[in-house]
């Protein structure tokens, strides 16, 4: 990535030296040795700056090629680790909506049953009343899981921001302010932002190991697709035993062959324990990754970025006699 604006840091930068040789001339002309002092340290202060523009680039290439040989890459083809987040972290955005489409799914058909109501001349049961229960898990986990839907999506929003940003703007504009008196603070707190949130945050989210769906979606789907579970079509309503033939199968555990040698295992509460335990587990790796490793990693960066821009932003002054 190019560093746009290196150029002009180094500008400002040569200007900063041309000007402290000035005051210090004039403050030895003038005989003022708070001029020539405050030249004198100007001038310490731009050599600093130089320093600090050519070691940043040779830092950042370096560290560019550390972070290529020291993370496997799974899912980006760039190799570093910004882009190798931001891929994880899309991939793990699509994946987690597919999830959310099945459990949805399956929450409405939970639902169908548990509000099921037959009425029997003068005699009215609700024969799956008890999956009222179940239902509420299903509902609770779809709205958790919506919830870090979100956080993941402003997580991604971040990471690629930091990604367009962080060397090709806050790095340059930090060098820039470095290179002033009075916004010396402002821009090493800048430069501390650009290498904290490009290298340390994805570096540390990467830590930790990325949620695997797979098992709970694939049992979500296959709950869903069994015809055992379908809803009673209106147009089968009126016919014999339709609602009857269907509560047997999911009260007793049925297995029914259907086509060429397909089964399908009718076990109600089996495969609500089943999927209600799956998606536990999913939306904990969600939550670690997704939630818990971003705020740690955020944690550890700020105290980066604090101490990079308390060395950068500090005044060093370059002790001399004055002749």
């Amino acid at each position: 990535m190019e560093l746009i604006g290196m150029q002009v840091a180094v500008i400002i930068i040569t200007i900063s030296i041309v000007l402290s040789g000035i005051l210090i001339g004039l403050g030895r002309a003038l005989g003022h040795t708070k001029v020539e002092r405050f030249g004198t340290d100007e001038l310490f202060q731009s050599i600093l700056n130089a320093a600090i523009v050519g070691a940043l680039a040779i830092i950042i290439e370096t560290v560019k090629a550390i972070s290529t040989s020291l993370i496997t890459t799974t899912c980006s083809t760039a190799g570093d680790a910004m882009a190798e987040l931001s891929c994880i972290l899309t991939s793990t955005t699509a994946n987690s909506f597919i999830l959310l489409q099945e459990l949805l799914k399956a929450s409405t058909l939970i639902g169908f049953y548990q509000t099921m109501v037959l009425e029997l001349g003068t005699v009215t049961i609700q024969p799956f009343a008890n999956l009222e229960s179940v239902s509420s898990v299903l509902s609770n986990q779809a709205g958790i899981l919506s919830i870090i839907l979100i956080l993941i999506n402003l997580n991604v929003q971040i990471v690629t921001f930091f990604s367009q940003n962080a060397l090709a703007l806050f790095l340059p504009i930090g060098l820039i302010l470095r290179s002033f008196f009075a916004t010396r603070k402002l821009g090493g707190f800048l430069i501390g932002i650009a290498i904290g949130m490009y290298v340390l945050y994805p570096a540390f989210v990467l830590a930790f190991s990325p949620p695997d769906l797979a098992n709970a979606t694939a049992q979500l789907t296959t709950f869903n697709s069994n015809p055992l579970y379908a809803t009673v079509p209106i147009v089968d309503l009126n016919t014999n035993n339709a609602i009857a033939e269907k509560l047997d199968n999911l009260t007793t555990g049925t297995n029914v062959s259907f086509g060429e040698n397909i089964t399908y295992i009718a076990d109600l509460p089996g495969s609500l324990t089943v999927i209600t335990q799956t998606n536990a587990n999913a939306i904990s790796q969600l939550l670690m990754y997704g939630v818990f490793a971003p705020i740690f990693s955020f944690i550890i960066t700020l105290v980066f970025i604090k101490e990079i821009a308390n060395a950068l932003g500090g005044e060093y002054n370059f002790n001399i006699g004055v002749i």
